[in-house]
């Protein structure tokens, strides 16, 4: 049963399940770390160095999630695995289906504008996606997920002052095998996946894999102007990769992946949840003028009356990996990327009311000599927006890895990456205002207010470029202690054409060195201690929707230490992280919405820090039965948030006032498998998942954005389940079924949520009630 724990309870709650498991925190942060054999917990490989190397060996925070566990969580995309890590959260923004907020420590970036760069990078098979927005594409054939936690400036370059997220999906395999897959479940779920390996090829080191996906769902909330089909949070989408890989077991190798995403969705609901007394009044009459009567609350409606049309969202990728061994320690990789994601919005209704009724004047009142020219009664929008946008890059980066004999590992590199964007948001919404004296409006009904109608627009073409150069190297100092030293140094130019509403023509440049150093010392063979101390930096750039427009890079320097055990002949995992981040010219987004539409403003807020604790713990006290649990918190402060009071004209630190926007303080996840294999028929696997977050905002200044408190979101913890009965035999094929439930005690919890400010009226997007369904999978 799902339990929503407050306060300190959640602590006492994970303290209790860690002691049970044998103590808390393992750095794979997840059952599928755990996954189990003889000899106690599976080892996993990671790559987040650029090299492979045992997990337990990394000195940094990093947590992966295995392709056994990522098929027990039902995790395909990036929307799924929040909570996974600690002190990471996923969540979908407003107006999409496709787009996301990824926080790590607290830091990221909620604004799907094109020009604004996410803190927290996003990596496929080594290449960058460049946008949040459109990065929720179905992954198939994925093998791992790693997480790393804090700045990773020196191989991962700009853009990640938060962390990284890198998906690897699975390479071609040496032997021939297939895959079938089919799901029903709620909401007329239905998803197909189909996956073919020809193995090697004869003996020309060839190997093919081609995989493919769809899926398809009703809406999660009733749309009373809409078939199921078209309901909110409805999806229908297309997915399909083709991977080959040349490997004849000489010292080349290469693969090749192409990825196709086509989805075609309506809008997770967004309902409106809060109204200023004036904008009610206004609307009071919107039924006695033959409309709709206006519909808010801040409780979950699960039937709306909208007035939205279908999104489309088409992501094309191609990866290139090439590696040569020059010598027999020294190995040249070049990466390779093309991405492109196009995008159009045939209509967002963020006003959760469609059909309203209001008696309107010219927008020819806003403007001297302010004429009063009345265009009666009419259909009004408070908000509504249109967009067609499209994004495509490319990225190559150039690694040479190597020893110097037993003592030296060093990775030296470049990177370049260039990205051009467009986007055209044309928006409607209505400005009420009181007016001087009652209108009457026929039938006995009058009003104090009018609408004012307006239109403005959003258009601008967008290009940056980057360009960078790297290295780093471990120095094995003794059998048990390292140090490791590592710099890179990068440019950005980026270039600004905007249209509407402001014509202006923007060029900027920055460039910056960052370092990161760390020592790494083995107390015992299974007891690792680290200490690590990193620098970051994000962009510059410009916010198309701010009159100001530009804002300067965000810094970040970094202190962290951490513990990484592995105890009781691998039966436990242990892992544990401190640190300390402060951060120059803090990036925040604000978002604001007024006569010119719906608008944002990014500033250089000043100073914060962030100081936060991480335990990762996986167990497995006997054969079959693995326990898992993460914790994070941290403790965010504003030491200076500097704006411009609209009023005096002057600039006001308002560092008291401040919120931390669209993460929580503390993330949980708990997780309890049981596999017991001897049976006739096959062997049975269940699987328990508690997710937990603390209160979350969704805007920094209550004074700009004056509904913020209310609709803001409380803490929740959600539980997820999973039983299923593998190695079936069927027909020559293997079988394995499942029943599997999201959110099985229905808890209700907040997406996202805007405040319109001085338009007057906020409006909420709650997540996915309850869902399940039944797998069937066959392997061949």
């Amino acid at each position: 049963m799902t339990v929503v724990v407050k306060g300190g309870a959640w602590l006492l709650a994970s303290t209790a399940l860690s002691l049970w498991c044998g103590t808390a925190l393992a750095q794979d942060g997840s059952v599928a770390a755990a996954e189990t054999s003889a000899g106690g917990l599976e080892e996993i490989v990671v790559t987040a160095q650029k090299r492979a190397e045992n997990l337990q060996d990394t000195p940094l925070a990093v947590s992966a999630l295995t392709s056994q566990t990522l098929e027990a969580r039902r995790i395909s995309d990036i929307s799924g695995i929040t909570a996974a890590a600690p002190n990471l959260t996923t969540t979908i923004t407003p107006s999409s289906t496709a787009n996301i907020a990824v926080h790590i420590r607290g830091i990221g970036e909620s604004d799907p504008v094109l020009t604004v760069d996410s803190p927290v990078s996003v990596y496929l098979d080594g290449v960058v996606i460049g946008r949040s927005a459109g990065a929720i594409f179905d992954l198939v054939d994925l093998e791992r997920v790693e997480v790393l936690r804090g700045p990773q400036g020196t191989l991962y370059g700009r853009n990640t002052t938060g962390g990284a997220v890198n998906f690897i999906t699975a390479k071609p395999a040496d032997a021939f095998k297939a895959s079938f897959g089919a799901t029903y479940g709620r909401f007329n779920d239905i998803q197909t996946r189909a996956s073919v390996d020809t193995g090697e090829l004869g003996d020309s080191g060839l190997r093919f894999k081609l995989s493919y996906a769809h899926k398809q769902r009703d809406g999660y909330a009733d749309d009373l102007n809409q078939p199921d089909a078209n309901d909110p949070g409805a999806y229908n989408v297309d997915a399909f990769r083709i991977a080959a890989r040349l490997d004849r077991g000489g010292p080349l190798r290469i693969d090749y992946a192409f990825d196709y995403n086509d989805s075609k969705s309506y809008s997770v609901p967004f309902q409106l949840a809060a109204v200023r007394a004036d904008i009610a009044a206004y609307l009071s009459n919107s039924e006695a003028l033959g409309g709709n009567p206006l519909v808010y609350s801040r409780d979950r409606l699960n039937k709306l009356r909208l007035q939205q049309g279908q999104l489309r969202d088409e992501v094309m990728g191609h990866n290139l990996t090439v590696e040569y061994d020059l010598a027999s320690d020294l190995t040249l990789r070049s990466i390779t990327g093309y991405r492109q994601w196009v995008n159009s919005v045939a209509r967002t209704d963020l006003d959760g009311n469609d059909g309203l009724a209001g008696f309107t004047v010219s927008p020819a009142i806003l403007v001297p000599p302010n004429r009063f020219i009345p265009t009666g009664v009419r259909e009004v929008d408070l908000f509504a927006a249109r967009n067609n946008r499209r994004q495509e890059q490319v990225s190559q980066e150039i690694n040479l890895l190597g020893n110097f004999g037993d003592t030296v590992e060093y990775v030296v590199g470049g990177f370049y990456f260039r990205e051009k964007a467009r986007e055209n948001n044309p928006q409607e919404l209505t400005l009420v205002l009181r007016s001087p004296a009652s209108i009457p409006l026929g039938n006995g009904v009058s009003t104090d207010y009018f609408g004012v109608p307006l239109a403005p627009q959003l258009a601008y073409r967008h290009s940056s470029e980057s360009i960078a150069g790297f290295a780093q190297a471990t120095f094995h100092v003794t059998d048990r202690f390292n140090v490791t030293g590592g710099i890179r140094y990068t440019e950005d130019q980026k270039h600004l054409d905007q249209s509407a509403a402001i014509v202006r023509d923007l060029r900027s440049k920055y460039n910056r060195f960052n370092w990161a150093a760390s020592a790494d010392y083995k107390i015992t063979d299974d007891v690792l201690f680290y200490a690590r101390v990193a620098t970051g930096y994000k962009a510059g750039g410009f916010n198309p929707r701010s009159v100001g427009g530009s804002f300067d890079p965000e810094d970040i320097l970094s202190y962290e230490a951490g513990l990484k055990t592995e105890l009781f002949d691998r039966r436990l995992r242990f892992n544990l992280t401190g640190f300390h981040s402060r951060y120059k010219d803090l990036q925040v987004s604000q978002f604001l919405a007024g006569s010119g539409g719906a608008s944002s403003i990014t500033v250089n807020a000043g100073k914060a820090t962030y100081t936060g604790v991480e335990v990762e713990a996986t167990a497995e006290p006997v054969d079959g039965l693995t326990l898992n649990a993460t914790g994070g918190y941290v403790d965010r402060k504003f030491k200076s948030f500097v704006i411009r009071n609209a009023g005096t004209n002057q600039l006001e630190d308002v560092a008291d006032e401040a919120r931390f926007h669209y993460s929580p303080s503390t993330t949980a996840n708990a997780g309890i498998q049981y596999e017991y294999g001897a049976l006739s028929f096959g062997k049975i696997l269940a699987r328990l998942d508690w997710t937990y977050r603390s209160r979350i905002y969704f805007h920094p200044l209550d004074r700009l954005n004056p509904f913020n408190e209310q609709i803001s979101d409380g803490s929740v913890g959600r539980f997820d389940a999973r039983l299923a009965v593998s190695e079936l035999e069927l027909g020559g094929s293997r079988a394995t079924v499942a029943l599997w439930g999201k959110n099985i005690t229905n808890e209700d919890y907040l997406y996202s949520g805007i405040d319109f400010g001085s338009l007057g009226f906020a409006g909420i997007v709650y997540a996915e009630p309850r869902t399940y369904g039944i797998d069937l999978r066959l392997d061949f």
